[in-house]
Protein backbone atom coordinates (compact mmCIF):
# COMPACT_ATOMS: atom_id res chain seq x y z
CA UNK A 1 0.00 0.00 0.00
CA UNK A 2 1.35 3.42 -0.99
CA UNK A 3 0.98 6.05 1.73
CA UNK A 4 0.51 9.78 1.28
CA UNK A 5 3.88 10.25 3.00
CA UNK A 6 5.56 8.02 0.41
CA UNK A 7 4.00 10.03 -2.45
CA UNK A 8 5.23 13.22 -0.77
CA UNK A 9 8.79 11.82 -0.52
CA UNK A 10 8.72 10.89 -4.19
CA UNK A 11 7.50 14.37 -5.06
CA UNK A 12 10.37 15.91 -3.12
CA UNK A 13 12.82 13.88 -5.19
CA UNK A 14 11.21 15.24 -8.35
CA UNK A 15 11.94 18.88 -7.50
CA UNK A 16 15.13 18.92 -9.56
CA UNK A 17 12.90 19.04 -12.64
CA UNK A 18 10.72 21.90 -11.37
CA UNK A 19 12.32 25.21 -12.33
CA UNK A 20 9.78 27.45 -10.57
CA UNK A 21 8.35 27.52 -7.07
CA UNK A 22 4.56 27.35 -7.26
CA UNK A 23 2.61 30.02 -5.35
CA UNK A 24 -0.29 27.62 -4.80
CA UNK A 25 0.89 26.54 -1.34
CA UNK A 26 0.20 30.06 -0.12
CA UNK A 27 -2.99 30.51 -2.12
CA UNK A 28 -4.55 27.16 -1.20
CA UNK A 29 -2.68 24.77 1.12
CA UNK A 30 -5.49 22.24 0.62
CA UNK A 31 -4.91 22.21 -3.12
CA UNK A 32 -1.17 21.73 -2.68
CA UNK A 33 -1.78 18.91 -0.20
CA UNK A 34 -3.58 17.07 -3.02
CA UNK A 35 -1.73 18.24 -6.11
CA UNK A 36 1.95 17.89 -5.15
CA UNK A 37 2.02 14.23 -4.02
CA UNK A 38 -0.58 13.17 -6.57
CA UNK A 39 1.05 14.85 -9.57
CA UNK A 40 4.80 14.80 -8.94
CA UNK A 41 4.98 11.87 -6.54
CA UNK A 42 2.29 9.79 -8.19
CA UNK A 43 1.22 10.27 -11.81
CA UNK A 44 4.64 11.27 -13.13
CA UNK A 45 6.40 8.33 -11.47
CA UNK A 46 4.09 5.45 -12.31
CA UNK A 47 6.00 2.70 -14.18
CA UNK A 48 5.34 2.09 -17.84
CA UNK A 49 6.42 5.32 -19.56
CA UNK A 50 9.68 7.20 -19.21
CA UNK A 51 9.78 10.77 -17.93
CA UNK A 52 10.55 12.48 -21.24
CA UNK A 53 7.65 10.76 -22.98
CA UNK A 54 5.43 11.84 -20.10
CA UNK A 55 6.64 15.38 -20.70
CA UNK A 56 5.77 15.14 -24.39
CA UNK A 57 2.25 13.97 -23.49
CA UNK A 58 1.83 16.70 -20.89
CA UNK A 59 2.95 19.55 -23.13
CA UNK A 60 0.57 18.32 -25.83
CA UNK A 61 -2.34 18.21 -23.39
CA UNK A 62 -1.50 21.66 -22.04
CA UNK A 63 -1.44 23.01 -25.59
CA UNK A 64 -5.04 21.81 -25.94
CA UNK A 65 -5.96 23.44 -22.64
CA UNK A 66 -4.72 26.79 -23.88
CA UNK A 67 -3.69 28.17 -20.48
CA UNK A 68 -0.42 30.02 -20.95
CA UNK A 69 0.82 29.57 -17.36
CA UNK A 70 0.34 25.80 -17.48
CA UNK A 71 1.93 25.37 -20.89
CA UNK A 72 4.92 27.58 -20.08
CA UNK A 73 5.50 25.69 -16.84
CA UNK A 74 5.51 22.33 -18.62
CA UNK A 75 7.81 23.65 -21.35
CA UNK A 76 10.25 24.62 -18.58
CA UNK A 77 9.93 21.15 -17.06
CA UNK A 78 10.69 19.58 -20.45
CA UNK A 79 13.74 21.77 -20.99
CA UNK A 80 14.95 21.03 -17.45
CA UNK A 81 14.62 17.30 -18.17
CA UNK A 82 16.93 17.67 -21.15
CA UNK A 83 14.69 18.39 -24.11
CA UNK A 84 16.23 20.82 -26.58
CA UNK A 85 14.47 23.98 -27.78
CA UNK A 86 14.09 22.50 -31.30
CA UNK A 87 12.40 19.45 -29.75
CA UNK A 88 10.01 21.65 -27.79
CA UNK A 89 9.10 23.58 -30.93
CA UNK A 90 8.88 20.29 -32.80
CA UNK A 91 6.00 19.23 -30.55
CA UNK A 92 3.84 22.11 -31.73
CA UNK A 93 4.80 21.63 -35.38
CA UNK A 94 3.86 17.96 -35.01
CA UNK A 95 0.45 18.97 -33.68
CA UNK A 96 -0.27 21.40 -36.54
CA UNK A 97 -2.52 19.01 -38.46
CA UNK A 98 -4.12 17.51 -35.33
CA UNK A 99 -4.90 20.65 -33.31
CA UNK A 100 -4.89 23.32 -36.02
CA UNK A 101 -2.87 26.42 -36.83
CA UNK A 102 -4.01 28.59 -33.88
CA UNK A 103 -2.92 25.98 -31.31
CA UNK A 104 0.45 25.51 -33.01
CA UNK A 105 1.11 29.26 -33.24
CA UNK A 106 0.05 29.66 -29.60
CA UNK A 107 2.39 26.85 -28.52
CA UNK A 108 5.34 28.22 -30.49
CA UNK A 109 4.85 31.71 -29.03
CA UNK A 110 4.75 30.32 -25.49
CA UNK A 111 7.81 28.17 -26.18
CA UNK A 112 9.80 31.14 -27.46
CA UNK A 113 8.99 33.17 -24.36
CA UNK A 114 10.30 30.37 -22.16
CA UNK A 115 13.40 29.72 -24.28
CA UNK A 116 14.32 33.39 -24.12
CA UNK A 117 14.47 33.26 -20.31
CA UNK A 118 17.84 31.50 -20.16
CA UNK A 119 21.02 32.00 -22.12
CA UNK A 120 21.70 28.27 -22.46
CA UNK A 121 18.23 27.71 -23.92
CA UNK A 122 18.63 30.62 -26.34
CA UNK A 123 22.01 29.29 -27.46
CA UNK A 124 20.52 25.87 -28.20
CA UNK A 125 17.60 27.35 -30.16
CA UNK A 126 18.92 26.66 -33.65
CA UNK A 127 16.99 25.89 -36.82
CA UNK A 128 17.15 22.35 -38.13
CA UNK A 129 18.18 21.49 -41.67
CA UNK A 130 15.33 19.78 -43.49
CA UNK A 131 15.01 18.08 -46.86
CA UNK A 132 11.96 19.94 -48.17
CA UNK A 133 10.46 18.37 -51.28
CA UNK A 134 9.36 20.49 -54.24
CA UNK A 135 5.96 19.04 -55.12
CA UNK A 136 2.89 17.75 -53.31
CA UNK A 137 3.21 14.53 -55.27
CA UNK A 138 6.70 13.94 -53.89
CA UNK A 139 5.50 14.69 -50.38
CA UNK A 140 2.61 12.23 -50.79
CA UNK A 141 5.00 9.52 -51.96
CA UNK A 142 7.35 10.06 -49.03
CA UNK A 143 4.40 10.12 -46.64
CA UNK A 144 3.08 6.87 -48.08
CA UNK A 145 6.47 5.24 -47.56
CA UNK A 146 6.64 6.52 -43.97
CA UNK A 147 3.19 5.13 -43.12
CA UNK A 148 3.99 1.78 -44.72
CA UNK A 149 7.30 1.54 -42.88
CA UNK A 150 5.92 2.49 -39.46
CA UNK A 151 2.31 1.28 -39.48
CA UNK A 152 1.90 -1.09 -42.41
CA UNK A 153 -0.04 -0.92 -45.66
CA UNK A 154 -3.38 -0.64 -43.85
CA UNK A 155 -2.49 2.92 -42.87
CA UNK A 156 -2.30 3.88 -46.55
CA UNK A 157 -5.64 2.20 -47.18
CA UNK A 158 -7.11 4.23 -44.32
CA UNK A 159 -6.04 7.41 -46.11
CA UNK A 160 -7.33 6.22 -49.48
CA UNK A 161 -10.72 5.30 -48.01
CA UNK A 162 -11.11 8.38 -45.79
CA UNK A 163 -14.06 10.71 -46.23
CA UNK A 164 -11.64 13.60 -46.72
CA UNK A 165 -10.00 11.82 -49.65
CA UNK A 166 -13.38 11.08 -51.21
CA UNK A 167 -15.07 14.44 -50.58
CA UNK A 168 -12.25 17.03 -50.51
CA UNK A 169 -9.46 15.18 -52.30
CA UNK A 170 -7.37 18.22 -53.25
CA UNK A 171 -7.26 19.54 -49.70
CA UNK A 172 -6.71 16.04 -48.36
CA UNK A 173 -3.69 15.53 -50.61
CA UNK A 174 -2.12 18.80 -49.49
CA UNK A 175 -2.68 18.03 -45.80
CA UNK A 176 -1.50 14.43 -46.04
CA UNK A 177 1.50 15.41 -48.15
CA UNK A 178 2.75 18.01 -45.70
CA UNK A 179 1.77 16.09 -42.55
CA UNK A 180 3.26 12.71 -43.38
CA UNK A 181 5.73 13.72 -46.10
CA UNK A 182 7.31 16.67 -44.30
CA UNK A 183 6.42 16.91 -40.59
CA UNK A 184 6.53 13.23 -39.63
CA UNK A 185 9.95 12.76 -41.28
CA UNK A 186 11.65 15.65 -39.46
CA UNK A 187 14.66 14.64 -37.35
CA UNK A 188 13.91 16.80 -34.29
CA UNK A 189 11.58 14.18 -32.79
CA UNK A 190 11.60 10.41 -33.04
CA UNK A 191 8.55 8.60 -34.48
CA UNK A 192 7.71 7.37 -30.97
CA UNK A 193 7.83 10.88 -29.53
CA UNK A 194 5.61 12.12 -32.36
CA UNK A 195 3.09 9.37 -31.71
CA UNK A 196 2.94 10.23 -27.99
CA UNK A 197 2.15 13.84 -28.92
CA UNK A 198 -0.60 12.79 -31.32
CA UNK A 199 -2.20 10.30 -28.92
CA UNK A 200 -2.23 12.88 -26.13
CA UNK A 201 -3.67 15.57 -28.41
CA UNK A 202 -6.41 13.36 -29.86
CA UNK A 203 -7.36 12.14 -26.39
CA UNK A 204 -7.41 15.68 -25.05
CA UNK A 205 -9.62 16.91 -27.87
CA UNK A 206 -11.98 13.95 -27.58
CA UNK A 207 -11.48 12.81 -31.18
CA UNK A 208 -12.42 9.20 -30.45
CA UNK A 209 -12.48 7.84 -34.01
CA UNK A 210 -9.04 9.19 -34.85
CA UNK A 211 -7.70 8.22 -31.42
CA UNK A 212 -8.76 4.63 -31.96
CA UNK A 213 -7.06 4.61 -35.36
CA UNK A 214 -3.80 6.00 -33.97
CA UNK A 215 -3.81 3.59 -31.05
CA UNK A 216 -3.72 0.86 -33.66
CA UNK A 217 -0.85 2.60 -35.43
CA UNK A 218 1.02 2.94 -32.14
CA UNK A 219 0.77 -0.80 -31.57
CA UNK A 220 1.93 -1.45 -35.14
CA UNK A 221 5.06 0.67 -34.59
CA UNK A 222 6.01 -1.14 -31.37
CA UNK A 223 4.18 0.50 -28.47
CA UNK A 224 2.94 -1.92 -25.83
CA UNK A 225 -0.45 -1.70 -24.15
CA UNK A 226 0.93 -0.22 -20.94
CA UNK A 227 2.71 2.61 -22.76
CA UNK A 228 -0.47 3.59 -24.59
CA UNK A 229 -2.52 3.53 -21.40
CA UNK A 230 0.09 5.58 -19.57
CA UNK A 231 0.11 8.24 -22.31
CA UNK A 232 -3.65 8.49 -21.89
CA UNK A 233 -3.40 8.65 -18.09
CA UNK A 234 -0.61 11.24 -18.16
CA UNK A 235 -2.46 13.57 -20.52
CA UNK A 236 -5.74 13.00 -18.70
CA UNK A 237 -4.36 14.30 -15.42
CA UNK A 238 -4.02 17.69 -17.13
CA UNK A 239 -7.06 17.55 -19.39
CA UNK A 240 -9.51 15.98 -16.94
CA UNK A 241 -9.99 12.41 -15.75
CA UNK A 242 -13.27 11.73 -17.64
CA UNK A 243 -11.22 11.97 -20.84
CA UNK A 244 -9.16 9.04 -19.57
CA UNK A 245 -12.15 6.73 -19.25
CA UNK A 246 -13.37 7.63 -22.74
CA UNK A 247 -9.92 7.12 -24.25
CA UNK A 248 -9.30 3.83 -22.45
CA UNK A 249 -12.57 2.56 -23.88
CA UNK A 250 -11.11 3.14 -27.35
CA UNK A 251 -7.84 1.51 -26.35
CA UNK A 252 -9.65 -1.53 -24.96
CA UNK A 253 -11.55 -1.93 -28.23
CA UNK A 254 -8.32 -1.88 -30.26
CA UNK A 255 -6.61 -4.34 -27.93
CA UNK A 256 -9.56 -6.72 -28.29
CA UNK A 257 -9.65 -6.34 -32.07
CA UNK A 258 -5.97 -7.20 -32.26
CA UNK A 259 -6.42 -10.01 -29.72
CA UNK A 260 -3.69 -8.77 -27.38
Amino acid sequence: MTSADELARRAEGFREYLPDQSPMADISPEYSQIQVPLEWGGIWQVPGLDLKLRSFATISAQCVNGWDFGLRHQIKVGLTMGMTPPQIKGIFIQLLFYLGIPATVYGLLQAQQVINEREEWRAADVSMDADWLDTVEEKLQRGSELRRQNWGEQANKDIEESLAQRMVPEASDIVDGYNFGEVWVRADLSPKERMVCVLAALMSRGHSKQLKQYIGYALDMGFNQREICEVISQAGWYRGWPHVEDALEQAKAVFEEKDI
